[in-house]
């Protein structure tokens, strides 16, 4: 019985000292976000998020009377597309799956998008994300 003891405070201890060692759920280096002048006129006011290559963060607000995100984008010249209308550039930086499994990953609120910019309907006070990303 002592020796159970024993080893169940011995267990306590390993698990205390293994959860001093573990993350303090900040980020190792903060990311810099820039902030970009609004763009746009309409009522409808979101929030875009940008995650640049490098890490760095933009954030703008656009303003539109558009029902898409991918027709407020287009409007604000804020996106570009290839020749069959694929998002392939946001903030003029290129992502290209084709050179090097590139893309750009679309969240809203943080949660993946389930649909593509041009099926997106706007929701005034969104927060729309793109994620420069390499598989």
């Amino acid at each position: 019985m002592k020796r159970s003891v024993i080893a169940f405070f011995l267990a306590i201890a390993l698990l205390a000292a293994f959860a001093a060692c573990g993350s303090t759920g900040e980020p190792e280096t903060p990311m810099t976000v820039r902030d970009l002048e609004a763009v746009g006129e309409g009522g409808t006011a979101v929030t875009l998020l940008v995650t640049l290559p490098d890490g760095t963060q933009t954030r703008r607000q656009l303003f539109t009377d558009r029902e898409t995100l991918g027709e407020a984008l287009d409007d604000a010249g804020l996106i570009g597309r290839d020749s069959k209308g694929m998002l392939v550039a946001v903030e003029g930086v290129e992502a290209s799956w084709e050179a090097d499994q590139a893309y750009w990953a679309f969240y809203i609120g943080g949660d993946y998008a389930m649909y593509g910019v041009d099926d997106e309907v706007l929701v005034s006070g969104n927060i729309y994300e793109f994620k420069y990303t390499k598989d």
